[in-house]
């Protein structure tokens, strides 16, 4: 497929959403391997790097123009077959097969998401396959050797689970046979051969093993067999260990030395084992004594053999394991793109309403002021889930510093705006949701505004949902003891204890299709980034209640609103460095407009010329954006650090901070994007803390 032959009935690439898909993308490159986003009808919406080299995509064309059956024709038979199972109804599904063109092993997984998505990967597996194709033959070994083997073999796993015993060790009891050493133990009711002690449980030789401990030609007396007739058995065990050296699993091993050990019935004493050699002629004891040494000395071979195998075995396991837990993984992913998407779009549809607004009512100051807050905090939003999403991808905490004092009165009052649309509801009587705000004054908490916005916004449309044939939503701010408390409280159907006692869990919802599973589960976790609590109230038919608890913040100053820009202070002559064309223009605007002035380049290089040159020392700030076409950001602060000691210098990045004591050093202070202008004039002015990152 080319860029001047797309599909004619393709919808363009301005019909879908950007920002959207563009999230999508960012976190498809946090995934291992190939990875895509299609639509149902087999239309392409994101892929990541690893995938346009893999698959066929033409980076000319629009995403939206390119067709599952050309995009995965490298693995067109298994791809055709899965996609077909998808549409069958069967999720997720997951198979490998070998690319002819390169002998590469393939997994492909199939995931649907929420939103009609449908997330596809591709991992390469060519060494986990030979490992298997090997492995499987020396499990054939295994089997074969241990069939033949006049011993009981068994192995057990981490949790005492028998994962594999042989023939003889299966003849050894009935059905059903015991699947635990516990119930090994409860079958052979193992004592002693000295004293007739029960022997218990955790001093078994099996139990001895998973504690890292082997056990050699040890001598017990157990009761086997449809009679449970007693029986003397030698036993060894030891534990199966890792690369790194940890316990694994087991094996243990005994074998039936009745005949050279006799044992009588319990309460009469066992018969000696040194007076049993008494009853041998010195004429045969000689030749039985080479044959048991032989015998040993082919056990031994035996049971080194053995432990090699069983140790490929337990590699094998640990790799199923894994892959198993992969494919969690995979599919938690994909839930949480499609969840992200979900949130992205939230947010924008807000955004865009208040855009169009905003333009017919140009000529009205109020109006234009009332949306652009509305723009700047569903940004801000956005944002937080961009931020989220980040720290997913890497695994890192919420970055301190970044928190401010919060009126929760302010927010909730942000957030019912934000829910609401911007001309009256053309909704029935019997469908329409009356909002009731019940604020109490100075309810002050230290939060970071888009993650408390955001976790109210996710509180309220849950709300919303509840109440498909209407009702009331109440919202409660107070303060109560040390505790800052807001409650959401609808009227709906409300939840049963068993949904009541889920509903915080990732990925779970009672919606469908049409949930994510992620709303509570995200409230939860700002909830608790905030050493916060959430507690919900709820029975089927009496609606639910969602309490947040937050320290309150004592003895602060009513914060003003979010969007409130700072005094200029005295002007600055600002050196602005970034890529992006609109993000240049804007930012400089926005200095500009505070009485400063600004000069602005798009590449290290520029900026090192304007650095080096005799002007160079007039700059008292530099800001510079991390990611550009010519090297990094940081080099470029080494630079002007060496060059201009006394030059003030600010970074600018679209992924989470990270670690101050690498990545800030000679930075004045760090700022994630989307920029909130009120932040950035701030530190211009040298009126907060010079490092944002904690």
């Amino acid at each position: 497929m080319t860029a001047e032959s797309p599909h004619d009935d393709a919808p363009r690439e301005s019909d879908a959403d950007p920002a959207a898909f563009a999230v999508a993308t960012q976190l498809l490159e946090g995934m291992g391997g190939a990875a895509l986003l299609f639509t149902r009808d087999g239309r392409l919406c994101a892929a990541n790097r690893e995938a346009r080299t893999r698959f066929v995509i033409d980076d000319r064309a629009p995403l939206r123009s390119q067709r599952d059956t050309v995009v995965l024709s490298t693995v067109a038979p298994l791809a055709g077959g899965l996609l077909a199972r998808v549409r069958e109804g069967q999720v997720p599904v997951v198979d490998t097969c070998q690319v002819e063109s390169t002998g590469q092993w393939l997994e492909l997984r199939l995931v649907p998401c929420e939103g009609d998505l449908l997330l596809v990967s591709a991992t390469d597996v060519t060494v986990r396959e030979t490992q298997r194709v090997s492995l499987e033959r020396a499990q054939r070994e295994t089997d074969s050797l241990l069939g033949i083997l006049p011993l009981s073999v068994r192995m057990g796993d981490l949790a005492g689970r028998i994962i594999h015993m042989n023939a003889r060790a299966q003849a050894e009891h009935d059905e059903p046979r015991p699947a635990t050493l516990r119930e090994l133990w409860e079958r052979d009711q193992p004592r002693r051969t000295e004293g007739d002690v029960r022997l218990a449980f955790l001093e078994t030789a099996g139990m001895r093993a998973l504690a890292g401990r082997s056990t050699q030609g040890e001598l017990t007396v157990v009761r086997r067999g449809p009679d449970a007739t007693v029986r003397v058995i030698e036993v060894d065990a030891a534990p199966m260990l890792d690369e790194s050296g940890r316990v694994t699993g087991l094996i243990l091993v005994d074998r039936d030395v009745t005949d050279r050990r006799p044992v009588a019935p319990a309460g009469v004493p066992a018969v000696v084992p040194s007076l049993v050699p008494a009853v041998v002629t010195p004429m045969a004891s000689a030749p039985a004594a080479e044959r048991e040494s032989a015998l040993t000395a082919r056990m031994a071979a035996d049971e080194q053999r053995i432990a090699q195998l069983v140790e490929e075995r337990a590699r094998a396991l640990t790799a199923h394991d894994e892959s198993t837990a992969r494919d969690r993984r995979l599919a938690a992913i994909g839930r949480l793109a499609a969840g992200v998407i979900h949130d992205v779009n939230n947010v924008l549809n807000p955004i865009m309403a208040a855009a169009f607004l905003l333009r017919h009512h140009a000529e009205s100051p109020d109006a234009v002021r009332d949306y652009a807050d509305r723009i700047r905090m569903a940004a801000e939003t956005g944002a937080a889930t961009a931020s989220r999403v980040g720290r997913f991808i890497r695994q890192e905490p919420t970055p301190p510093g970044t928190d401010e004092v919060l009126d929760l009165s302010v927010v909730a009052e942000e957030v019912l705006v934000l829910t609401e649309p911007p001309t009256p509801p053309q909704a029935t009587d019997s469908a329409a949701v009356r909002v009731v705000r019940d604020y109490g004054a100075q309810v002050l908490m230290r939060g970071i505004p888009g993650e408390i916005r955001e976790m109210l916004l996710n509180l309220v449309s849950n709300a919303r949902d509840a109440m498909p044939k209407g009702g009331t939503i109440r919202v409660t701010t107070k303060v109560v003891g040390e505790d800052a408390q807001i409650i959401v409280r609808d009227d709906g159907v409300g939840m049963t204890e068993e949904v009541r006692e889920r509903a915080i869990e990732p990925f779970f919802t009672t919606k469908g299709a049409k949930g994510t599973g992620l709303g509570l589960a995200e409230a939860y976790g700002i909830a608790r980034r905030h050493r916060g609590t959430l507690t919900i109230d709820s029975a089927p038919g009496d609606g639910t209640a969602v309490t947040l608890r937050f320290p309150v913040e004592r003895g602060a100053v009513t914060p003003t609103a979010t969007g409130a820009v700072p005094a200029s202070g005295a002007p600055v002559h600002i050196l602005v460095v970034e890529d992006h064309d609109d993000g240049r223009e804007f930012l400089c605007r926005i200095v500009r407009a505070a009485g400063h002035t600004a000069d602005a380049v798009a590449t290290c290089a520029e900026a090192r010329e304007r650095l080096s040159a005799p002007t160079g020392s007039s700059y008292d700030l530099m800001l510079t954006d991390v990611g550009l076409p010519d090297g990094s950001g940081w080099g470029l602060v080494t630079y002007a650090r060496e060059r201009l000691p006394k030059l003030r210098i600010g970074v600018l990045t679209g992924w989470e901070p990270r670690d101050s004591g690498q990545t800030s050093a000679g930075a004045e202070f760090v700022l994630r994007k989307p920029l909130r202008a009120a932040e950035l004039l701030s530190h211009i002015g040298g009126r907060t803390a010079p490092d944002l990152l904690g």
